[in-house]
């Protein structure tokens, strides 16, 4: 997702879509698992910058699709946890899916340490917020290429996340808006995001491209290469810039991403790898 810059909202296919928009797990194999590792900031020492996700989703026969997915960030002292459960159908309407998650949300700080260290207990907390999605395709536009749009609401109950219950710490609810145009034709995508939060308006794209596809001994191989960037639309903003591969292996799919954002100095990229199976 990272190499596309995050530009996902009306992408399909894939479990970890959950975390960008609950309605697009409706498409895609009846199940598949992924986890994934995120590193962040590596020049930043003596701390832990480390993202893990995993999860994974179900078709259920004329029903729709649920899924579960996990993250959590645990520098030192400090951690933080998302646990998603999502549902998606697109059973209603023809081309038409949508979608709803529960999240818990849950963070935790250890007590001061050290010999100069105030003594005072840790902190934690531990609350539930709500996602809602949709997804239309418009299959065929014309040959072997197809339109699809997403909207997604994330954090529509807008939680504080404060152990106190502080509305200085309420979590601002996000409106994610995007296309896609996939040409099966050319092997090729392009995605296109808005995101608006708290006043401040995101944009971001993203292209993928198949590099080639082989078949040799009953086994299916193909290479993607993928482009994105993103930007805040302020003219102080300096955006961030974003590449990355994919290796599809019959049913294993294996994906690495790079991250810089030129608002951040000496810090370093992010990069992220993660692994998915389709069953």
């Amino acid at each position: 997702m990272n190499s596309l810059g995050r530009a996902v909202v009306a992408m399909k296919g894939d479990a970890g879509l959950m975390f960008y928009n609950p309605a697009s797990i409706a498409y895609g194999s009846p199940a598949q698992i992924f986890a994934g590792f995120t590193n962040l900031y590596p020049s930043v020492l003596d701390d832990n910058l480390n993202v893990i996700n995993a999860g994974g989703t179900y078709r259920l026969e004329q029903t729709g699709t649920i899924g579960i997915g996990v993250s959590q960030f645990s520098p030192n002292f400090w951690t933080e946890r998302i646990i998603l459960l999502s549902f998606a159908s697109d059973q209603l309407m023809e081309n038409i899916s949508v979608g709803a998650s529960a999240k818990i949300l849950s963070w935790s700080a250890e007590s001061p340490q050290g010999e100069y260290a105030v003594p005072e207990p840790g902190f934690a907390y531990t609350g539930v917020s709500f996602d809602l999605g949709a997804f239309y395709q418009i299959p065929e536009i014309f040959e072997q290429n197809d339109l699809q749009f997403g909207i997604a609401l994330l954090d529509v109950t807008q939680p504080s996340i404060a152990s106190n219950g502080s509305s200085d710490a309420t979590l601002p609810m996000k409106l994610s808006t995007g296309a896609a145009f996939i040409s099966r034709k050319h092997h090729y995508a392009l995605y296109g995001a808005a995101t608006l939060s708290e006043g401040n308006r995101k944009l971001a794209f993203g292209y993928e491209l198949s590099a080639f596809h082989v078949s040799a001994m009953g086994i299916e191989s193909e290479l993607f290469i993928r482009f994105g960037a993103g930007r805040v639309t302020k003219t102080d903003s300096q955006g961030e810039y974003n590449g990355g591969f994919g290796i599809v292996v019959n049913k294993v799919k294996i994906d690495y991403s790079y991250s810089y954002q030129a608002f951040l100095q000496n810090v370093g990229g992010i990069s992220s790898i993660a692994m998915s199976y389709e069953f």
